[in-house]
């Protein structure tokens, strides 16, 4: 009987490699919470007897989310277990109606922009802040929170993103009462910070590093609604995520049922009985193992500070832009500027060739592998041992590299591509498939982007530009893992664009009754 999905995942583990990506329990759920059963086949039922449903909970699963709330700081918070992804697409359809205009940053998942397509929004995008000298996103300037609300004064909500993948936190609290200030809600992707209320509480003064301040949880910094997936930092199964309201701004009754909108109707106990351990088990963890975990952090961060040429990104990299924090248990390696020798010469040193390097010779896995850096995520289930051997691997392949500047690969998020319809527009309209090389300042019908992380390099109803399709090549010469182009045979690629008449643009589809 054949079964690839499970013989797949059996031969994965059997290869030995350290994962350091999602989920944050890193496979180690056993040591963590010792007294869990030990077969969840025996506790995979449903809405049965006194069980309680998560579409109109009033029992024990109204219970735990209570408690939830009271440990997050929240006012109301809502078990997920469809993921971060349907605790977005519920936020923003509890603050706007079909036609509204919403402003949002860039760097939004693509679940913000699937939200935006089946709600015919109109997008008014911020630009987040760019550094020039790593290629990576920095975090979102308050002025230009302020500034696109000014010109767009019947906008509905505004949605944003923090922590980055890279871990770069914006300036919550002072975005939050910009916002306020013009009476429109507040909605944080904290995907990535489901650890900073634990984490930003531990009693103890990080006075040996140069992080003054550890991020604090969002919900507590003024926002109105906060996703978080905590299947990705701390020990949860994955698809295991919360979302966190606070009253207001936020019309409760339309969350309510746009929550259960985008959730399944077979919620699975198994992933609420491990979301309720995980978060009582991180409110006790407190002060035991997050202390540890941050004393192992701080000092193998400085380790790896003294590495040659690897360079880790550390707070002072975003020290200039607009009071941008870093949660220092996202560990996100450069090799911007270096080189390695290989058979045809010394060749610039990739995101993707150290993540390879780290994988296939020291068994090392990365969360992501960016254009010239990789991103390892750290959880309180990495054990010392586990960090020195990252450490061990970086050292060795560090002294194997060598300066060698080089055109970084910025080309795809540096600037933002001119939007020329709204996103359900261009999907509304018939398309064709052309060559990549043949796009050039035409409409993208499709989402363009490189996962992960799944931030848009091109939405739909956005012009496909010179610089971008020579990013996207760049991309693809180094392996980046894109979607929305189909490949079919070396420098063969194709993307799909809005078809155009001689007379403008083809009227859309017409719907089928």
């Amino acid at each position: 009987m054949e079964q690839p999905i499970l013989n797949g995942l059996i031969q994965y583990n059997t290869e030995g490699s350290y994962p350091w990506h999602m989920p944050g329990h890193k496979r180690r759920l056993n040591t963590i919470f010792p007294d869990m059963v030990e077969n969840p086949f025996s506790i995979d039922v449903t809405e049965v007897g006194d069980l309680d449903e998560l579409h109109d909970p009033k029992g024990i699963i109204l219970k735990a989310e209570q408690r939830a709330s009271e440990i997050y700081g929240s006012d109301k918070s809502y078990y997920l277990v469809n993921g971060a992804t349907g605790g977005i697409m519920a936020a923003i359809a509890a603050v706007c109606e079909h036609g509204d205009t919403i402003i949002v940053s860039r760097n939004c998942h693509k679940s913000v922009y699937n939200a935006i397509r089946l709600l015919g929004l109109k997008a008014v995008y911020i630009k987040p802040e760019w550094n020039d000298e790593l290629c990576m996103f920095g975090g979102i300037d308050p002025d230009m929170v302020k500034k696109a609300m000014k010109e767009h004064t019947h906008a509905k909500a505004v949605v944003i993103v923090s922590p980055t993948y890279e871990g770069v936190v914006s300036d919550i609290e002072k975005i939050a009462k910009l916002v306020h200030k013009e009476k429109l809600p507040l909605i944080v992707d904290e995907a990535h910070g489901a650890h900073f209320e634990f984490i930003s509480n531990v009693n103890e003064t990080i006075s040996s590093t140069n992080y003054k301040n550890v991020p604090r949880p969002a919900i507590r910094l003024g926002a109105d609604i906060v996703v978080e997936s905590l299947h990705k930092t701390l020990p949860a199964m994955t698809q295991c995520a919360i979302l966190h309201m606070k009253r207001g701004l936020i019309n409760e009754k339309k969350l309510d049922e746009f929550v259960s909108v985008f959730q399944s109707t077979s919620p699975s106990y198994v992933f609420m009985a491990t979301m309720e351990a995980c978060i009582e088990k991180m409110d006790f963890e407190r002060d035991g193992r997050f202390i540890v975990f941050k004393q192992t952090l701080m000092e193998y961060r400085k380790r790896f500070a003294e590495l040659s040429h690897i360079h880790l990104v550390n707070a002072d990299d975003f020290k200039k832009y607009s009071n941008s924090e870093l949660d220092y248990s996202r560990l996100v390696f450069s090799v911007k500027d270096c080189g390695v020798e290989k058979d045809e010469g010394i060749v610039p040193m990739t995101g993707q060739m150290l993540a390879q390097m780290l994988e296939k010779e020291y068994g090392q896995t990365m969360e992501m592998a960016g254009g010239n850096y990789v991103v390892a995520i750290a959880t309180i289930a990495d054990s010392k041992e586990a960090f020195e051997a990252l450490y061990l691997a970086l050292d060795t392949i560090d002294k194997q590299l060598m300066d060698l500047p080089y055109e970084a690969d910025t080309l795809l998020y540096e600037t933002a591509p001119e939007k020329r319809m709204e996103i359900y527009d261009a999907k509304s309209r018939m398309n064709i498939r052309v060559p990549l090389d043949d796009a050039v300042g035409r409409v993208s019908s499709d989402f363009i982007y490189i996962y992960p992380p799944g931030i848009p390099v091109v939405a739909p109803g956005e012009i496909i530009s010179k610089d971008i399709i020579r990013g996207i090549k760049r991309g693809l010469e180094f392996g980046r893992n894109f979607k929305g182009i189909e490949s079919e045979a070396a420098n063969k690629n194709y993307v799909y664009v809005v078809k155009e008449a001689r007379n403008g643009w083809l009227p859309r589809r017409k719907k089928r009754i």
